[in-house]
């Protein structure tokens, strides 16, 4: 997962540091327009990408938003309801119906037309349904490369997604699958 917020105590005390790169004493006319010269020394050691976490730096989840956006519902509405109880029962939150908001002839979507669903979770249904994916469904995504630091935003939201192999795979989905799910659960992706 990838942090943008450090958080500072009040009363902490910033030490200044120094630049990571020297630059150039322009001594010479080949000096200009050279790129920084490397650190030298015990003050310009390079400062470790990796730090310790503590009380003042582990990251705190506001929100998990679930969203699946149905194809299936275009042809069949049962689609939607079984995407829906695959949704409630892994996050426990009742799930919104989102509707078309324009026509896309392409796709055959009409306006106002029942196409996706989202689920949002706060305070400790998200830190389980967070808890759930770590410990549970990354670890058995078969060739599961894991979340890119490069998924997150300047805000520090972050986003992956589960394909429908992905979403079977959570305790709550894989019990009932042959019971309920069975082959209406084909093309359910979620997006986090």
């Amino acid at each position: 997962m990838t942090l943008g917020y450090v958080h500072k105590p009040p009363g902490t005390v910033d030490t200044p540091k120094s630049e990571r790169l020297r630059t150039w004493d322009d001594s010479s006319p080949y000096h200009k327009n050279r790129p920084k010269r490397g650190p030298r020394g015990p003050e310009g050691v390079l400062r470790l990408i990796e730090k310790d976490i503590n009380f003042r730096n582990v990251p705190k989840i506001e929100g998990v938003t679930v969203h699946s956006m149905i194809k299936g519902a275009i042809d069949d509405s049962s689609h939607l309801h079984v995407a829906g109880m695959v949704l409630q029962s892994v996050t426990g939150v009742r799930p919104v119906v989102h509707k078309a908001k324009h026509s896309v002839a392409q796709f055959g979507i009409r306006e106002s037309m029942p196409i996706s669903l989202t689920c949002k979770m706060r305070g400790n249904q998200a830190w389980e349904f967070v808890d759930k994916c770590i410990n549970i469904v990354f670890p058995r995504l078969k060739d599961w490369e894991g979340v890119k630091g490069t998924t997150g935003d300047s805000s520090g939201n972050l986003s992956f997604g589960f394909s429908r192999e992905g979403a079977i795979l959570f305790p709550e989905v894989e019990i009932n699958y042959d019971v309920s799910f069975s082959i209406l659960l084909q093309k359910v992706t979620m997006l986090i």
